[in-house]
């Protein structure tokens, strides 16, 4: 009998601080679907940056999401998942690694990745 694998948990990093971010639960107080929603969040006191698999990187302020600032924008190419930031390297300012949560897929701005805006 082949035995149920639970998907790996991730922590995705914030894309502003750069730091690790941790599951959080929120309302989420959008007028046309208000509703209780987990995403990652970042740790740093007064980031509006938070991140879930079906989104991505989105920010909210008061409970509503801000959709007037950009935020990358980042998908898998294998299939179509919204990628999070895993990695920065601190001597390489402009290298970024960002992986799948579905199938744990990797890509790199070196790569020619082509971030995308939402």
């Amino acid at each position: 009998m082949p035995v149920a694998q639970t998907r790996k948990e991730f922590y995705p990093l914030c894309y502003q601080h750069h730091h690790e971010m941790m599951p959080d639960q929120f309302d989420l107080q959008n007028t046309s679907d208000p509703r209780q929603t987990t995403a990652y969040a970042c740790r740093e006191p007064g980031c509006l940056v938070r991140y879930d698999t079906p989104r991505g990187y989105f920010l909210v302020q008061g409970g509503n999401e801000i959709e007037e600032e950009a935020t990358p924008s980042v998908t898998c190419k294998h299939d179509g998942t919204s990628m999070y930031l895993a990695e920065v390297q601190p001597q390489n300012t402009s290298y970024r690694l960002w992986r799948c949560p579905q199938c744990e897929a990797s890509r790199t701005n070196e790569e020619g990745l082509a971030v995308g805006q939402s």
